[in-house]
């Protein structure tokens, strides 16, 4: 089944061999004339995220590196055929929680970057996982790509409420970040996190600034921090604590956003 807004994003769900169902998401960039992919690596997810609706399926069974890659083939496949702008740029940000299918995930990484296959570089392919534990980051350092953190927010009560499944304190998770980076080579010490942010949740100044402090020992170790914010969208919950979240005012994210470059954060 295929979706398109009017944007240009595609969406894609498509039918695995057990009949469950699986989304993989083109999202075109027309000023370069490229698109990004976003693909998942499970069906469902369990670490519950308050804010994301796949969270609230629970986790159903992870993919095979076969079920990743044919997500990247029929996307490429519809790009060649709907006349969308070719995919140079593989997130791991779809349905799933990356590190709870290291294995299969870094293998389809592997392939994603390997020049007998796919071709794509490893600044290219970017693996993003939650965090659960700090052992997941070296696990995945194995894939030759770029690692992002969904971090969401960095004071501890506040990561807890949105990420209910979190075991490990928030500079426990970090030092495993910079473990996994320490021997990394160069092009690949990149590191991005992100932030979903929710009005009145983690969008404050004193949330701002307490990321600032957490991001400096990534900065010093990084070759490169991104701090990518994502104003969250409304999943239509009708019960739950996402049942009272909002979206983040325009004002809020732009001064969140200052608060940042302020203090040399991208």
């Amino acid at each position: 089944h295929i979706t398109k807004s009017k944007d240009g994003t595609t969406k894609l769900l498509l039918k695995l061999r057990d009949n469950l169902e699986v989304e993989t998401v083109i999202i075109p960039w027309p000023d370069r004339k490229r698109s990004t992919l976003c693909i998942s690596s499970q069906v469902g997810c369990r670490q519950g995220c308050t804010f994301c609706a796949t969270g609230r399926m629970g986790i159903i069974r992870s993919l095979t590196t076969e079920e990743i890659l044919t997500q990247v083939y029929f996307a490429n496949k519809i790009c060649r055929i709907g006349e969308i702008y070719p995919i140079d740029n593989i997130v791991f940000m779809g349905m799933g929680e990356p590190a709870d299918n290291a294995c299969e995930v870094v293998k389809a990484a592997k392939t994603l970057v390997d020049r007998n296959m796919f071709g794509l570089t490893g600044r290219r392919v970017t693996i993003s996982t939650v965090g659960p534990n700090p052992d997941c980051f070296s696990e995945l350092a194995e894939a030759p790509v770029t690692l992002a953190w969904s971090v969401h927010a960095t004071r501890q009560k506040v990561r807890k409420a949105l990420v209910p499944t979190t075991k490990h304190s928030m500079q426990d998770l970090r030092d495993g970040l910079l473990k996994a980076i320490h021997g990394r080579s160069r092009r690949l010490k990149s590191v991005m996190l992100e932030i979903a942010l929710l009005n009145g949740q983690n969008d404050s100044y004193e949330d701002a600034m307490d990321l600032v402090e957490f991001c400096q020992p990534i900065q010093q170790q990084a070759s490169k921090l991104i701090v990518n914010l994502i104003p969250w969208n409304d999943i239509n919950a009708t019960s739950g604590a996402a049942s009272s979240y909002q979206k983040p005012t325009f004002e809020n994210v732009i001064k969140f956003q200052n608060i940042l470059r302020h203090h040399g954060i991208r």
